[in-house]
């Protein structure tokens, strides 16, 4: 499998840092997972963060600053487990997801329950263990069929599971990531034969550029 698109280096970056909402920290580790490439990426980058970190000059602690770091990990650490990004290993589970997509997915994607939004299209949301405005879903576009010309309120990250889809940015197979802002507008045409399934986090609505589309977003909730 040649993966060819992968995360831009600021999302690498706050992948590494542990920065990210957790739809998109499972995003980019379910891409780690598929792709030697992109884990090589984020160890070179890890490699010359810590680089960085060791050319800092050494800063003194305040008195307590142990006790007060202690007593913060105890206080938070309900948090720190929901936004504990999932590990990237290439092992798949037996029903071919990569293993940080798992708990999201428990039972394959055989039993997903879709809902329609569109000809042809259809998503499904995943829980991903607390309300915010990022949303982690999936997206089914049946092959030959397009997703109607649109751009981005906010960042969108979307990864191929199965099959592929092309637009003006290129084709995107599995394991492909596309990692976009609110500057882009473009419309996905999945290739024809198998549905195009992605992996998609994003924290704001589709601008949908047809007027039809426009009054019937409310409906299909994308």
């Amino acid at each position: 499998m040649t993966i060819n698109h992968h995360p831009d280096i600021a999302t690498l970056m706050a992948f590494g840092a542990g920065t990210l909402d957790e739809p998109y920290a499972a995003v980019v580790a379910t891409h780690l997972a598929m792709s030697e490439g992109g884990r090589e990426s984020l160890r070179h980058i890890q490699t010359i963060g810590g680089a960085l970190l060791n050319d800092e000059p050494a800063a003194p602690l305040g008195s307590g600053a142990l006790d007060r770091l202690l007593d913060s990990l105890d206080d938070e650490g309900d948090t720190m487990t929901l936004t504990k990004r999932p590990a990237p290993v290439a092992a798949p589970t037996e029903d071919g997801l990569p293993l940080p997509l798992q708990r999201y997915v428990p039972g394959g994607l055989d039993s997903v329950r879709w809902k329609w939004t569109g000809p042809g299209v259809a998503t499904a949301d995943l829980a991903w263990g607390k309300d915010g405005k990022s949303r982690l879903m999936l997206l089914r576009v049946a092959g030959g069929r397009r997703v109607p010309e649109h751009g981005h309120g906010g960042q969108e990250l979307t990864l191929i599971l199965q099959g592929a889809y092309k637009d003006r940015f290129g084709i995107f197979a599995k394991g492909d990531i596309a990692d976009h802002d609110e500057d882009v507008e473009h419309q996905p045409i999945a290739e024809p034969g198998e549905d195009c399934i992605c992996l998609v986090a994003v924290d704001a609505k589709l601008t949908f550029q047809g007027r039809l589309m426009r009054a019937l977003q409310p409906l299909f909730g994308i």
